[in-house]
């Protein structure tokens, strides 16, 4: 999806317009349509409720063949996550009517008071992500051309139009970034190994990113024996990979983590058969933090000047049975020295996270670090597919991360994180269990404290986005399958600090 913003005047001609429209405000299009929308308004047939359309024929001499409507709803319940849904409702009218480009209006007095930068952010990342489908490998493969859409809001001040441009600006960005994401956790295990991802993560050098790939024997150097111990199993060779983005006004580094499990069967303590196939989803953490750099690769953060460096860290690798593979009771040793038993071999997120938060410390002293992960089954009983689970040791770096979340609709909810929690991991054959007892429960909040030994005392705090990250209820800018999670929500943080 290609998205431009221009005047009203040259959004009002081509083979579809389509107007946003709010229930008790006249539509608004400019001039140019003033007698197309009155015509369809006597109709009777314009439709103003939430996700609504109606389509108009328009005579052989009209500026556009088709004129649309899709619905805002009130004014007073008009929201960014409302305007993003309508702006992929248009998006998807224009796809079923077969066009190639089309014109997207909205009057001011629609938007009601909604921030503009925030209204144009919302509207192009809801037409990008909702023209989003995975291509599937097949043999009559067929390449759909992009579709264009053209954006004008009428009614707006030079202040606002500037501020509203900006925002569609952004918003492509941050959407394309979340495609990117969306197309590398949506493909089966075979097409994207721990390889194909530092691949991926090699295409995203140049500028102010530079990209290091590393293997097993790097790793073994560092000694990360929680990671190599997961990757034992699999003939797939674990890869880590490190991007560093470095900020024009540097003030210190930020760490973003990604777990990267390629497929996860649960090693010896292996998953049910059903439903086995979606653990290609078990590195949408990698993929939100791949996806950030993306967005950054692409100028996402416009003219803000961001003061730390990012470093993005995503270890890689598949959790197999094998016959070398690690056994529940095994004790492995972490990158710091900690000393893990291993009583269940599919809590692996962990171990992998464990040592990547070792190397962040140890080789960028980094003064926050946020690492993702689909960690915990738990995290989805308690909160669902529609929220995120949030844990850690910074008030601060927490309440920054829950207001990203909401200023991207992607929702956080913090989860207590407490000494109790973390004396549930204890062991008594080694310093760490990576599980805590079945009679404690809170599996969500024992993946955080066990992750917490290895953050110390550097600000820090995990997402869990199991329940995010795929199976969500379709919401028209998400369809089925990765949601590509936790992408924006990044960039809103990044722009905070």
């Amino acid at each position: 999806m290609k998205i431009r913003t221009v005047p009203a005047a040259a959004a009002s001609r081509g083979d579809l317009v389509v107007v946003l429209a709010a229930d008790g405000v006249d539509p608004d299009a400019g001039s140019k349509l003033q007698s197309a929308i009155a015509a369809a308004k006597g109709t009777g047939d314009v439709k103003a409720s939430f996700r609504a359309t109606s389509l108009f024929h328009q005579p052989a001499k009209a500026r556009c063949r088709r004129l649309g409507f899709v619905g805002l709803g009130k004014v007073a319940a008009l929201d960014t996550e409302r305007l993003r849904r309508a702006a992929a409702v248009a998006q998807a009218v224009a796809a079923q009517v077969g066009v190639e480009s089309f014109s997207l209006v909205v009057g001011a007095a629609s938007l009601g008071s909604l921030d503009r930068e925030a209204a144009g952010r919302a509207i192009a990342e809801g037409l990008a992500l909702g023209a989003y489908a995975y291509e599937a490998p097949r043999k009559d493969r067929k390449r759909p051309k992009a579709m264009v859409c053209s954006v004008a809001v009428v009614g707006l001040s030079k202040k606002d139009e500037r501020s509203f441009q900006r925002g569609a600006e952004l918003g492509a960005i941050a959407a394309a970034a979340t495609v990117f994401a969306r197309d590398l956790e949506n493909r089966p295990a075979n097409l994207c190994t721990p390889t194909d991802l530092g691949k991926a993560a090699r295409g995203l050098a140049g500028g102010r990113i530079r990209v290091r790939v590393f293997d097993d024997r790097a790793m073994a150097k560092w000694r990360m024996g929680a990671l190599l111990g997961v990757a034992r199993g699999s003939t797939e060779p674990p890869r880590f990979r490190e991007l560093h983005y470095r900020a024009p006004r540097r003030k210190g580094t930020v760490c973003v983590i990604g777990k990267g499990l390629t497929f996860d069967t649960g090693g010896i303590s292996i998953k049910p058969a059903a439903k086995m196939d979606e653990m290609r989803y078990d590195m949408c953490g990698a993929g939100a933090v791949l996806g950030l750099f993306h967005a950054l690769a692409n100028g996402a953060l416009g003219d803000h000047p961001l003061q730390y460096d990012v470093v993005g860290l995503v270890a890689a690798t598949e959790n197999c049975v094998g016959p070398d593979a690690q056994k529940p009771g095994d004790v492995v040793t972490a990158m710091d020295g900690h000393t893990i038993e291993v009583l269940n071999t599919d809590a692996e997120g962990r171990l992998v996270l464990a040592d990547a938060i070792c190397y962040a410390k140890k080789f960028h002293a980094p003064k926050q670090i946020v690492d993702l992960a689909t960690l915990t089954g738990a995290v989805v009983t308690a909160l669902g597919h529609e929220v995120a689970g949030v844990m850690g040791n910074d008030q601060k770096l927490i309440d920054a991360l829950v207001a990203a979340g909401k200023a991207a609709d992607e929702p956080l909810w913090q989860l207590p994180l407490w000494e109790v929690h973390k004396e549930q991991m204890k062991s008594k054959f080694a310093d760490l269990a990576n599980i805590n007892g079945g009679q404690h429960g809170n599996g969500s909040i024992a993946g955080g404290a066990f992750l917490s030994y290895f953050a110390g005392d550097t600000p820090w705090a995990h997402l869990d986005i199991a329940g995010t990250a795929y199976g969500g209820i379709a919401k028209d800018y998400y369809k089925h399958g990765a949601a590509g999670t936790a992408v924006r929500t990044l960039l809103h943080w990044l722009r905070s600090l």
